[in-house]
């Protein structure tokens, strides 16, 4: 009998392992030479405008979008074939921007004792840069915790930037406690296995209601730079539309906007007044990445338009009503999870109903 010889397939090309250790370590050298230079020169640079306008945000913002597209360039065939590591990109420029544009990464005194512990090392922290941490290390306790195993830190770092720059709290412990509160939602607010609320929305929105003495929010307090809104909302969307979920941020904006002229003509205030929220650090956050929290969302993307409408809608109602100035935190609060357990609802009387 003649022996039956079967096709093999292709051996796959070779990896060359030192290859592409070379190829990182000289994406790590150039990102500190390029962040190196930065620091050299961006309060160099654009001297003679900020004397003549007195704008100091100005060469900053410039500065640091360029170093946001260089270092792009160095890692883009890294990050860009990852949609793993494209929220946690989008969020970082908004905080890098926010703050050569409004100095949103404020710092704090450090109490003695720490400095005393430090031998005077240590006498200002960055809240915001201990919530990430918390927001980490939470999430790696109650991830083990529940499911048995060490999670993706994606989520805990985006909800510790956005708890760090929404919160605003002349002490530390509020934003230790968002932080925490952001991460433990996840786990313990549940119906058939889905999230209701987005963590950073339900965090940020409890510790204004348990903590109004202690705590304020970022809202529309923050400055805003034409270029730095321009940058964050190009990638964002550039972002938003490969990870397929533009139409949401695309929607809400659809919705604000005439809405902004119906609140300016039963408030009276300057139409521009009520559209200006659109380019803060604040809404950038929330509409890139509250709104769009595919945990969070309802699963059709007829329905995810109609929700961010419906968000929308309400914001209106809470600002119009009552005066709220935390509409846009309360709306989303409201009317997401109520959308998420008509969804489940739904989606569970059908199954019943197809298991006869």
């Amino acid at each position: 009998m003649t022996p039956v010889t079967l096709p093999t397939a292709p051996r796959p090309p070779a990896v060359r392992v030192g290859s592409n250790r070379a190829g990182y370590l000289a994406r790590v050298a150039a990102t500190a030479a390029l962040v190196a230079v930065y620091y050299l020169v961006r309060d160099r640079v654009g001297a003679a405008y900020v004397e003549a306008t007195g704008d100091a945000s100005g060469p900053r913002v410039v500065a640091m979008t360029a170093l946001l597209a260089a270092l792009l360039a160095v890692w883009w065939r890294v990050v860009w074939p990852d949609p793993k590591l494209h929220a946690p990109i989008l969020i970082t420029a908004v905080l890098a921007l926010g703050d050569a544009s409004a100095g949103i990464l404020e710092t704090q005194h450090a109490p003695p004792w720490l400095t005393s512990l430090t031998d005077g090392v240590l006498v200002e922290y960055s809240p915001t840069f201990l919530t990430i941490g918390v927001t980490v290390l939470t999430e790696l306790l109650v991830g083990r915790f529940f499911w048995g195993t060490w999670p993706n830190l994606t989520s805990a770092y985006i909800s510790g930037i956005s708890a760090g720059i929404l919160i605003k709290s002349p002490v530390l412990w509020p934003f230790l406690l968002c932080g925490m509160i952001s991460i433990t939602s996840k786990y313990v607010l549940r119906v058939y296995g889905r999230h209701l609320w987005n963590p950073t929305n339900f965090g940020v929105t409890m510790m204004l209601f348990l903590a109004p003495q202690h705590v304020a929010s970022l809202t529309v307090q923050a400055g805003n730079n034409g270029l730095a809104v321009a940058v964050i909302w190009v990638l964002g969307g550039m972002i938003m539309y490969k990870l397929g979920r533009f139409h949401i941020p695309l929607a809400f904006v659809a919705s604000f906007v005439p809405l902004a002229f119906l609140r300016s003509s039963v408030t009276g205030h300057p139409w521009q007044t009520e559209i200006a929220p659109i380019t803060s650090p604040m809404f950038q956050l929330y509409i890139f990445f509250m709104i769009t929290d595919p945990p969070t969302t309802t699963r059709k993307k007829w329905s995810q338009v109609l929700v961010a409408v419906l968000v929308a809608v309400m914001e209106t109602v809470y600002r119009l009503a009552f005066k709220d100035v935390h509409s846009l935190y309360h709306a989303l609060f409201t009317v997401g999870p109520l959308t998420n357990l008509i969804e489940i609802a739904a989606t569970h009387l059908r199954r019943r109903a197809a298991a006869g």
